[in-house]
Formats: C-alpha cells, sequence, structure tokens
C-alpha cells in the first residue's frame, strides 16, 4: 500500500513534464490532457494515502494534499478564463510537487490522538491556505515580471487575482487554527502545543497575512508594494509552514 501511495504521486509528478513541454510549445490540448491524468493520479494517491489509516491521520501528509491543492487550482483560474494566472500557479505546483517527491518526510505510522475530526480540518485547511498562499505568489512574481517588462505599473485587477486568493486562504487559515486549537485541547488538555513547529509556523503566517490585509484594507501602499508582499509571503509560507514538515533528499528512494 506504501509503494501504491509513493507511485501514483510519482506517476503524477512525471505526468507534469510533458504537460510543461506540450504548454511551452503551444499544444493546448495535449497539455490539458495530461495535465488532468496528473491531477488524476495525484488525487488517487491522496485518496489511498487518507484512507490507509483513517479514521486516524499519516504524519506529515500536508506536503502532498498542498501539491493536489495546488493542482487543483489552475483548473480553476483556467475555467475562469485567466490563462496566464493558471500557467503561473500551476509552475508553482509542479515546483511544489517535486519538492515534496525530492525531500519526503511523510511517516505512514499515526498515533491515536489523530483520531478526531479536528486534527483532519485543522489538515485540510490550513493546506489549502498554503496552497492558495503558494499560488498568491507565483501570480504576484509572473505580474511583477511581465509588466517590469512592459513597462507599465500593476492594475488594481493584478492585486486583486492575488488578494482574493490570499483572503480565501487566510479564512480556511483561521478555520484551521480554530480546528488545530480544539484538537490539541481535546488530546493533550491545552489549546495550543508550543512543541508543534507546526502550530507555530502556521501562527506566524496568519500574523503576516493579517497585516497583508491590514496593510491592504488601509490602501497606503502601491500595488507592486503589496504584490512583492504577497510574494514575500508565499515566501516565509515555504520556510515556516511547508519546509518543516518535508524531510532530506532521497533520490535514491524514488521508485519503490
Amino acid at each position: 500500500m506504501k509503494a501504491l501511495i509513493h507511485n501514483l504521486f510519482l506517476f503524477a509528478c512525471a505526468a507534469c513534464i510533458p504537460a510543461a513541454i506540450f504548454s511551452m510549445l503551444g499544444w493546448r490540448r495535449l497539455r490539458n490532457v495530461i495535465y488532468l491524468v496528473a491531477v488524476s493520479l495525484m488525487l488517487a494517491s491522496t485518496a489511498v494515502r487518507i484512507a490507509y489509516n483513517w479514521p486516524l491521520m499519516c504524519l506529515y501528509q500536508e506536503p502532498y494534499l498542498i501539491s493536489l491543492l495546488l493542482l487543483l487550482l489552475p483548473i480553476h483560474l483556467y475555467v475562469k478564463g485567466d490563462i496566464s494566472s493558471a500557467i503561473a500557479s500551476g509552475t508553482a505546483a509542479v515546483l511544489v510537487s517535486f519538492f515534496s517527491l525530492l525531500f519526503p518526510g511523510d511517516i505512514y505510522v499515526s498515533f491515536v490522538k489523530t483520531n478526531s475530526i479536528f486534527a483532519h480540518l485543522f489538515s485540510l485547511f490550513s493546506s489549502f491556505a498554503r496552497a492558495a498562499y503558494f499560488c498568491s505568489a507565483a501570480i504576484s512574481i509572473r505580474i511583477l515580471l511581465s509588466r517590469t517588462n512592459s513597462g507599465a505599473g500593476p492594475s488594481t485587477a493584478d492585486l486583486g487575482r492575488t488578494t482574493n486568493l490570499i483572503i480565501a486562504g487566510f479564512a480556511l487559515h483561521t478555520l484551521g487554527m480554530f480546528c488545530g486549537g480544539i484538537w490539541a485541547y481535546c488530546g493533550w488538555g491545552t489549546p495550543i502545543q508550543w512543541e508543534s513547529h507546526l502550530l507555530l509556523g502556521m501562527a506566524g503566517v496568519w500574523f503576516y497575512y493579517a497585516w497583508f490585509l491590514h496593510l491592504h484594507l488601509a490602501g497606503n501602499y502601491s500595488r507592486r508594494t503589496m504584490l512583492c508582499a504577497s510574494f514575500a509571503g508565499g515566501v516565509l509560507t515555504f520556510l515556516f509552514a511547508f519546509l518543516p514538515d518535508t524531510g532530506v533528499f532521497n533520490f535514491q528512494g524514488i521508485i519503490q
């Protein structure tokens, strides 16, 4: 079962390579078909991973769940007609997926305290929030680079693309923190586990995006500055709320 979970994820990552090549060649139909195959394989890997220990939860599964959600977000953007943002977020999805593949940190042995719906909700909501933050950072850097090359400044619509993702991510992040607090209280008798790097890292990222939304509502900073802050938030999310859940480089363990 463990080999099946890993190999499905591996094949999903491998399918992203021809999808990226077809995208650069302009073969949209082939790109879309191969991309949907990659999403289907990663969805299957995630479903088997969750069912493996249900109702318990596999530890450090969030990088793989984030990879799936990042692959799903470009589909939403593509359907809306925002092709450039879909390509940017799809690029971020491929990079995060390969990083999760090469630096595995998942542990298939769970423990009884994860037998709580709040544990699963914390994992889902916090993963969706991080995926939204990564997606907003990818779109922000695309806009900044494209506007710099064209000589024009970012538009209000450009900032809206990233801000909407951050608002959605922040809302789910807040729900996830509440679920994490309830889970910690039910399992350990305290709403905050100070020994948990994940809870502390997620709390730090939450405060950063609370500050970002405060500046956005104040309206005292330029759109370029806010896009730079959005990209910086993606970097902070990677360092403090994603990287601790991954492991050491393991190229030899790719094929199982």
